[in-house]
């Protein structure tokens, strides 16, 4: 897996940061966005460029981007508005070093084949530069509009999953998969490197199976001490199915405050702390056993740009 060694290095942390990327979830954030009246939820990506960019320059692991087909108000969240998929070329051509994580698509939602053929795409264009991560999806709203049950998703899942892996292969024949095909019908572009999968969550699947079938587990935002209990069971998992070591990988939700000084306090899916203890706390996680952190920086009192750069300066030496 070309490039993969950026994210995982065994034993330490890499960072990344986590799209949309905008602070709508501050004070100045939210007020601007009242202003500007977008429901809650829907970013204002206007300087995404600039801030993508800043992250590939700046040496960022990796960026990662969700899937949020429809805006749904119970659930006030609009991800990055641009479609993952096309959005995802796009960041291919804009950036030149940063891997480029999907966390996640929602694999049920799509048709396996078009899908295969969509990322084996975007492994090319940005020179095997990405991670794969593939969810069951958790909003109740989409399926239907899809035509899809609702409580059929974990076979979906599973499902979609073999019918890519099967139309990615040198030779594949995917009769194998559709009798009603002659044989010989094959989807291309094939990767020119394996592309790396990670489970977002467990996707309705045994951890077991997630070892068993994916590079790497991305798990939510939770404490150090919960992390830590979630990275053994992972690790437990691995062993009992003879897998080698793969990473895991988990998000936080930082408010990264305008006092450089300002001790840590926690929050639901992170906290808020001044960039002279964001190290430390860092290195809690590293500690706990992850190995790949993704920044979400909604919440942020400090100006995105600004914060991309205090990073970059204070803390992105210590992991690398």
């Amino acid at each position: 897996m070309k490039n993969f060694d950026k994210l995982y290095k065994p034993g330490k942390m890499t960072l990344g940061i986590e799209f949309p990327l905008d602070n709508d979830w501050s004070l100045e954030g939210d007020k601007k966005r009242k202003e500007d009246g977008r429901p809650f939820g829907v970013p204002d990506i206007s300087k995404h460029l600039q801030y993508v960019k800043q992250i590939d320059k700046a040496g960022f692991a990796a960026v990662w981007i969700r899937e949020v087909p429809v805006y749904d108000p119970n659930f006030g969240d609009g991800a990055q508005l641009f479609d993952t998929l096309s959005y995802l070329g796009y960041l291919s051509a804009a950036t030149k070093n940063v891997l480029l994580g999907t966390a996640a698509i929602v694999s049920p939602l799509h048709q396996p084949i078009k899908l295969a053929k969509a990322t084996a795409t975007i492994e090319h264009l940005s020179d095997s530069r990405l991670i794969l991560g593939l969810g069951l999806g958790d909003r109740p709203v989409e399926f239907p509009m899809y035509g899809i049950d609702y409580q059929e998703r974990p076979k979906l899942f599973r499902d979609h999953l073999n019918i890519m892996q099967e139309a990615w292969k040198t030779n594949s024949d995917l009769s194998a998969i559709y009798p009603f095909l002659n044989k010989g019908v094959a989807v291309y572009p094939k990767p020119k490197h394996q592309i790396p999968l990670v489970v977002a969550g467990h996707s309705g699947q045994s951890l077991e199976w997630i070892a068993k079938n994916a590079n790497g587990w991305f798990n939510y935002p939770r404490t150090p001490e919960e992390t830590y209990l979630n990275r053994k069971r992972w690790c437990e998992a691995l062993y009992d199915t003879d897998q080698a070591c793969k990473p895991y990988i988990s998000a936080f939700h930082l408010n990264l405050l305008q006092d450089d000084n300002t001790m840590f306090k926690p929050h639901r899916f992170g906290g808020s702390v001044g960039i002279n203890h964001l190290t430390e706390l860092l290195k809690a996680y590293e500690d706990a056993g992850v190995n790949h952190m993704a920044l979400h920086l909604r919440k942020s009192d400090t100006p995105l740009g600004e914060a991309i750069s205090k990073i970059e300066t204070v803390v992105l030496p210590n992991f690398y």
